[in-house]
Formats: C-alpha cells, structure tokens, sequence
C-alpha cells in the first residue's frame, strides 16, 4: 500500500511537471507572437492588408490563427450598439442574400477599420483571415452562460464564435471573450483562455446549435446544459460538482445546503447572494474535495461561491 501510494506521488509530481513545461512552452509561443502583432498598426484598412502582414511575419498556421486572434483582442473593443449598425429589410430571398452579404462584408470592414464589434465582428474578421491565410475555419453559432440567471432558461442563440481545424486537429476560439468583458461599459482584459481552449472546458459555457461542434465525446442535450451550474472555475469539471442541478431552492438554502467541489482547494471560502457583500463560511478538504455548508434565509435570486475571493461557481436561487 506505502509503495503504490509511493508511485501516485511520483506520478502526480511527474503529471505536474509535465504541465508546467507545456504551459511554459505554450506561454513562449504565445509572447512571441504578440511581441510581433504589438507593432502592427491598430487599425487596417483591408482584411487582405492584415492577412498580409500575418504571412508576411508567420508561416505556421497556428502561429498566424494566433496572430490573428491576438491583435482582435488587442485592438478591437466591444459596443453592443454595434447590434444595431447594420438592419436591413427585404422582399425577396435573392434581395435577401445579397443583403446578408453586404452586412457581412460591412461588419467585417468596420471591425477592422473602426476597431468595435460585437460577437459576429470578432468571429467573422478572423473567419475571413483565416480563409485569406488558407486555415480552414467556421463561425459557430449558440447559446452561452455568463451568470446565473441563465440558468434553467430556454436555448439561446446569442453568441458567435469559431471552430478552425489545423493538422485535422479542432480548435475552439472565441476572441469576443478573449478581448475582455462588458458591464455597461468595455473592460479590455486580452487573454488566451479563449484560443484553443480544450472541449471539455469549452463546453461548460457554450453550447452550439449543432452539437457535433462541441466536438466532445459525450451527449449533453441543450437543456441539461441550461440547467447545470454556472462553473466559473477551470479546474471544476461537471461530474465533480454537488449539488448537481443548477437551480437550487431558498427553502433548501434556509435548511442547510452541502456543497462538494472536487479538485478546488483554498485558504477561504466565501458566498454571496446577488452580488452583494461576500460572508465567509467554515469548510472542510478532504481526498482533494472541498465541501461547505451554507445556510441561509434569503430572497435573493442567485448564489456564487469564492474560494480565496476568486469566483468559483454560480447557482440560481428559486422560491
């Protein structure tokens, strides 16, 4: 028994290592392509212009999906009036279509030109760069979850981001998210947590319409993935969290609630009900598990959990 927990150790220590010098080495490549997109100017006049540029600086595809990706998030802000930019209407479906092209052409030159954009600025710039680059790639469309009261609602179109396929290999980007967030105004916080980000984690908060875009290996219909918890924290996958159901209700609260997040460990943990002031609660580790109790009467609709003040996974709260 000494001697297997022995090789676990061993195993576990060699498992760690083995990370740390990928995300070294992934850390290297990515500054090394920003240190480059850094001088490009901030705004290009033609898609052809900047595709250009990025062949002229990179001859691995990853390398130019990359630089590509970067001087978005680098470049471009967020302006949800960008929705209503381009409306158009229509008689017939050729008048249509012809419509349909135009908008995408003219998002596509503001994004670039202006540098704002919303969802389908980010996804269909870099869409059309990889198309100028020879990447093969597609804008996908679905639905995500960015806070608890998306939980337990209907599907949702109301995201876009993009699938490129390099060495036959799929690679889930999203520079809308990469670029930063919005809260009535653009905070710009460029990261690559969005640029090829693993399945498993993609998953957690977005669903495609088609769910073979997923690109995982099991099935999660759109309502379970509407009803799951809001899982903030990569290190949480859904089978390691409890209470399972997204939606828990205040009586229940009121009563005592457990709950159990397998490979989070922390200092301290904290809630707090609707975003309001965080409380600190008592909590236990134990086999890698954090468990907490947390009882509380309340109205409020939502509940998140914080481990050492980083937000770590979300519930709605039901009457």
């Amino acid at each position: 028994m000494r001697i297997l927990f022995q090789h676990k150790i061993q195993a576990r220590a060699a498992l760690v290592v083995t990370l740390l010098w990928s995300t070294l080495v992934i850390g290297q490549e990515y500054a090394k392509v920003d240190a480059t997109v850094a001088f490009y100017p901030e705004h290009f006049a033609t898609d052809q212009a900047l595709a250009t540029q990025i062949k002229n600086d990179f001859t691995n595809p990853k390398e130019q999906l990359l630089a590509g990706y970067s001087w978005l998030i680098n470049n471009v802000a967020y302006d949800p009036q960008e929705y209503y930019t381009y409306k158009f209407q229509y008689r017939i479906l050729e008048e249509r279509n012809e419509k349909m092209a135009e908008t995408r052409e003219g998002i596509i030159e503001r994004t670039l030109q202006q540098g704002v954009a919303v969802c389908e600025g980010y996804a269909l710039t870099l869409e059309r760069l990889c198309e100028l680059l020879g990447i093969q790639a597609y804008v996908v469309r679905g639905d995500t979850k960015t806070q608890p009261s998306d939980i337990g609602r209907p599907f949702d179109k109301n995201h876009m981001w993009m699938i490129a396929i390099i060495d036959e290999k799929p690679m889930l980007l999203d520079p809308t998210w990469g670029a930063g967030r919005y809260n009535g105004t653009f905070i710009k916080s460029p990261s690559y947590d969005y640029f090829d980000t693993p399945a498993s984690q993609f998953i957690k908060s977005h669903y495609p319409e088609v769910f073979d875009d997923a690109y995982i290996d099991v099935s999660l219909s759109k309502e379970a993935f509407s009803k799951q918890p809001l899982v903030i924290d990569k290190r949480l996958s859904i089978n390691q969290i409890s209470p399972l159901e997204g939606t828990i209700k205040a009586k229940s609260l009121s009563k005592g609630i457990i709950f159990s997040l397998e490979g989070i460990t922390g200092k301290k943990v904290s809630y707090s009900l609707d975003g309001f002031e965080k409380v600190t609660t008592d909590f236990t580790i134990d086999n890698n598990t954090l468990q907490c109790m947390i009882a509380t009467r309340t109205k409020a609709q939502s509940l998140v959990i914080y481990v050492d003040d980083a937000p770590v996974i979300g519930y709605k709260i039901k009457k």
